[in-house]
């Protein structure tokens, strides 16, 4: 069998890898923006094809569809499925892995994913307020004066997607400047009429929840943890993620299976909502990006359409069915016939990029990155491929994270490991990472029991969700 497979990062280079690695012998095709060499040596191995271009093109994909003629296809980041291209394949006839953009908007606009959840009653929401016009939102956070976060209201990459202000009734000069100035940023990456969604404020460890769905069946897989900042410790500016952990079992140090099921339920309700919603079925990877507060418990914080990044490589590789027939079943529709069946021993997954990510893009371009890969083997690290193009003999940094190295052992071996690592990976330029991802498991069990005795307390009084503060439409009094 035939597989088209869209997109050019680690999340692809993991999928592919599976889709490589199945017994049924699928022939890996796939289209990126660059060649990513971890893609290419499942194209190749297969006897596939590559192809370059813009993945964000409904017309180009479907060129390729016509010339591949692929049994199914997967699509692996957001702006694809944003730009239509899942129904690209639909209306060639092609089943595929990923939303039309019509459900895809779950994770597109976060006004619209807000507004759904509180229509349908859902589980987990957060009350929020919408702008269309700046002055109005930095003159709302004035007046407040109390907890909230601010976020843009399209989904943009990671630009921007969270400035939370902690306000006094007071405010100094100073303080309204940043806000001013902070809000200001937000907006100018932002193209939707609504320019700004303020958010109540929440707490707790985080986690995601992937769930596969295909309009009939829904199949969760393990969770897994990202973490965001570029930093050792949660410090410094947002990215896409500079690694992640998942395990042991399905789930993490930190939540627990009641926990877990909630948050299963809550997505499924979702898929519910979108169907009813824009009268189409939602088939692909539908994924909370939660957080487990005092408030709710398990609370969603935004959805995705996909899969995680980095999240997909600490996953992946714990799954030891075969992952690649999961994905033809979910594309076919057939996913009450999959199983998963994942490693007990969890994963850590830490990413490497140059300098300059995630602020400067072109400065963390166009360097000469160089890895070892038989080292790495040695080690036991699992590499995945990410911002990296094969050109001649020498791989290229495109700007973002350049790699994802996994390790499946223990939280403590694993991050040894890791560190090791790091050795065999230099470049012509400065290279960042972060050394403590898998070593706060402690701190997030301990975040994790005083969240969970404060929402197991509202639970008890009948007040899980209650706010004094936030009208039950989800704005302001």
């Amino acid at each position: 069998m035939k597989v088209l497979l869209v997109g050019d990062g680690a999340r692809e280079n993991a999928l592919a890898d599976a889709l490589a690695s199945s017994p049924k012998g699928y022939k890996v095709y796939a289209i990126s923006s660059y060649i990513n060499p971890g893609i290419k040596e499942a194209v190749d191995k297969t006897g596939g094809k590559y192809f370059k271009g813009d993945i964000n093109s409904p017309i180009f994909v479907k060129e390729i569809i016509k010339e591949v003629n692929p049994d199914f296809g997967v699509i692996g980041p957001e702006d694809p499925l944003f730009h239509g291209v899942a129904n690209a394949f639909r209306e060639e006839g092609i089943p595929v892995v990923g939303p039309d953009k019509e459900c895809a908007m779950i994770e597109k606009s976060k006004v619209w994913m807000r507004e759904l959840m509180w229509k349908y009653n859902i589980p987990g929401r957060l009350r929020f307020k919408a702008f269309e016009d700046i002055r109005d939102a930095i003159n709302f956070i004035l007046e407040y004066g109390g907890s909230i976060a601010v976020k843009p209201s399209e989904q943009i990459g990671g630009k921007g997607v969270k400035v939370v202000a902690d306000l006094q009734a007071y405010l100094s000069n100073e303080k309204r400047n940043a806000i001013t100035k902070g809000i200001d940023g937000i907006a100018s990456y932002v193209n939707d009429k609504v320019k700004v969604i303020i958010e109540e404020k929440v707490d707790g460890p985080e986690y995601t929840l992937h769930v596969l769905t295909d309009g009939y069946t829904q199949l969760p897989l393990p969770l897994a943890q990202d973490y965001k900042h570029a930093y050792e410790d949660g410090i410094g500016p947002e990215t896409g993620g500079m690694g992640s952990i998942s395990g042991p079992n399905n789930g993490l140090p930190f939540i627990n299976e009641e926990e877990y099921e909630k948050s299963f339920e809550i997505v499924k309700l979702t898929a519910e909502a979108i169907k009813k919603e824009v009268e189409k079925d939602y088939i692909g990877i539908l994924s909370g990006q939660m957080m487990l507060t005092g408030v709710w418990g398990p609370t969603i914080i935004e959805y995705y359409s996909r899969l995680g990044d980095p999240e997909a490589s600490a996953i992946i590789p714990r799954i030891q069915s075969d992952f690649g027939e999961v994905l033809e079943l979910l594309a076919t529709r057939r996913l009450s016939k999959a199983k998963i069946e994942v490693n007990p021993t969890p994963s850590v997954v830490r990413a490497v990029a140059p300098l300059g990510y995630p602020l400067n893009k072109t400065m963390a371009s166009n360097h000469v990155i160089n890895v070892d890969m038989q080292k790495l083997k040695e080690l036991g690290c699992k590499v995945y491929f990410g911002s990296v193009s094969l050109e001649g003999m020498q791989l290229i940094t495109k700007g973002s994270r350049a790699l994802e190295l996994v390790v499946i052992d223990n939280f403590d071996k694993a991050s040894e490991i890791l560190d090791k690592c790091f050795n065999y990976v230099s470049s012509n330029t400065k290279l960042i990472f972060r050394h403590d991802i898998g070593r706060t498991i402690q701190d997030q069990v301990e975040k994790a029991e005083i969240v969970r005795y404060t929402y197991k307390s509202r639970e008890r009084k009948g007040i899980l969700g209650a706010s004094a503060d936030w009208s039950p439409n989800g704005g302001l009094w």
